[in-house]
């Protein structure tokens, strides 16, 4: 019985101990209009490139997040991209855009950040970890970033996504003569201001 106690006595204090460590924080995370977003894809003719107008995300999010040793887990971090603020240049491509992504049932593309990995203190390289959310399909990867901060803070990132991981059909124009490659790429460069 004694025994008992003692050991429910050690649980409590060290569960305890821990309360303080990890504790939630809260912040509104502003995305400035000098950020960038872009996805990148090559045709059998040509390459091509959708710039994201980062203008249209005015608004402050607010995320919570937990801070541990080496990583940043974050929950509700979410960037909603609408399909419709990509721009590739030229109407048709728009047009091409949107309906491969499905645009008319699945309006936007959803990027949810779950944890940030820093590599060690000394660098500014880490790995975040996100699903993406494309035409209703969610895929979970990891990618390799840079952060910064002087003024702001920014986060600098590629990744390269293969279409048909989120059931989208490859686009084929002319009679099937020009095909769009599968894979494209996603560069960001997202400054950040947080209050």
């Amino acid at each position: 019985m004694m025994l008992k106690k003692i050991t429910l006595f050690l649980i409590v204090i060290i569960n305890l101990s821990f309360i303080g460590i990890y504790t939630k924080k809260t912040a509104d995370i502003s995305i400035k209009p000098s950020s960038t977003l872009t996805i990148y894809g090559e045709t059998n003719i040509t390459d091509f490139s959708c710039v994201f107008n980062s203008v249209a995300l005015n608004e402050k999010t607010p995320i919570t997040y937990i801070t541990k040793e080496h990583s940043i887990i974050f929950k509700e971090a979410k960037l909603v991209l609408e399909n419709k603020e990509f721009d590739c240049g030229k109407r048709m491509i728009n047009k091409d855009f949107r309906s491969l992504l499905k645009t008319e049932i699945h309006p936007e593309i959803a990027i949810l950040l779950k944890e940030v990995q820093y590599n060690n203190e000394a660098s500014n390289n880490a790995t975040a970890l996100v699903d993406f959310v494309i035409a209703g399909v969610t895929k979970h990867y990891k990618i390799p970033i840079s952060v910064t901060q002087d003024q702001n803070l920014t986060v600098n990132g590629n990744i390269s996504l293969d279409i048909r991981d989120f059931n989208l059909e490859n686009p084929k124009k002319a009679l099937g003569l020009i095909k769009i490659d599968d894979e494209v790429t996603v560069h960001f460069k997202l400054d950040l201001e947080i209050s």
